[in-house]
């Protein structure tokens, strides 16, 4: 079995989960982590005996044992990080939303391109078994023809200093009407507000149309009581809510109501294992490219371009 050394780029909440899920993969080592908080470096040296520990992620750059590396740095450090990695030589999968501006996004596509890397981006409910199993149904036309999907994505959060609700929600949102149709919204409405203080919104409303005629709508809200990971999907012949979290899926259909035999998975450990496949075997087609991460971003753009025209506004992309 082919052996894959592994750096992980910050390692504070999302990041050690990261290490602790590619310790239970067979013939993969985290072989070093960097962050600028020495505490989280300690957490990692402790409860994972990892060997390389850095302030400075460089170094796991410099270190040609490693082959990839997993990007978990705060958003605004994601373009610079990825830009670096894949100058250096190195695979990559990088969390959501895979940069701020999609020019940045587009030139790590056309950089991993050039040096045959894998770029992967952290759309994690495309390896949710739930949603894998509903997008299957609309394939197979189960609801007949699709009218609605409304994706309620809300829980209780503080005030980040340094992100909106649009950009750290609104990833999900839209590769999610991409995984499940294959198909990028036509036109964008968006409205949203802070509250808790002048600037970066906390709540936001959006409304997408598909080329096809479907409205796919979407509530995103830090300011929710109750954390709801939600989708709802309206046909002709079928409804369905989809509860993401659980991977629950129970259909409507004729006045009654039943539950989706599902098989709930480790979202996590699929993605990081599609991840590693995809640098073993170049056939493999990596079902969170680096141009799906980019599509994501062009989106959110459009959406933040109509909260701020006031304005319906075009996407101008194709499916």
């Amino acid at each position: 079995m082919r052996r894959f050394d592994i750096g992980v780029i910050g390692v504070g909440y999302w990041g050690r989960k990261i290490v602790d899920e590619y310790g239970g993969i067979p013939g993969v080592k985290v072989r070093g982590v960097a962050d600028i908080d020495e505490k989280n470096l300690e957490y990692c040296k402790e409860r994972y005996g990892i060997e390389i520990l850095t302030p400075d992620y460089h170094e796991l750059l410099e270190d040609e044992s490693i082959i990839a590396v997993n990007v978990c740095v705060p958003n605004s450090l994601h373009y610079q990080v990825c830009r670096d990695a894949l100058n250096a030589g190195k695979h990559v999968l990088v969390e959501k939303p895979m940069t701020l501006r999609s020019d940045e996004g587009k030139e790590l596509v056309e950089i991993a391109r050039k040096k045959n890397l894998t770029l992967s981006v952290g759309h994690i409910y495309r390896f949710n078994n739930a949603l894998a199993e509903v997008r299957r149904l609309i394939r197979e036309r189960f609801f007949g023809r699709l009218f609605l999907m409304n994706l309620y994505w809300v829980n209780l959060e503080p005030p980040y200093p340094d992100r909106d609700v649009i950009v750290d929600l609104a990833p999900h949102y839209f590769d999610i009407i991409n995984f499940l149709t294959d198909i990028w919204p036509a036109r964008i409405s968006c409205t949203a507000r802070p509250f808790r203080r002048k600037q970066l919104e906390e709540t936001a409303y959006i409304i997408s149309e598909l080329p096809t005629g479907e409205l796919a709508t979407a509530i995103l809200s830090w300011l929710a009581p109750r954390k709801t990971r939600q989708i709802e999907i309206v046909g002709e012949r079928r409804c369905c809510v989809i509860d993401a979290v659980a991977q629950e899926v129970t259909v409507y259909e004729s006045g009654y109501l039943y539950k989706l035999g599902i098989e709930r998975n480790n979202t996590i450990q699929t993605e990081l294992l599609h991840f590693i496949k995809s640098i073993g075997d170049p056939l493999t087609e990596t079902m969170n490219s680096g141009l799906i991460g980019v599509r994501t971003v062009e989106m959110i753009e459009k959406a933040k371009l109509s909260m701020t025209e006031g304005r319906t506004v075009d996407t101008d992309i194709q499916r």
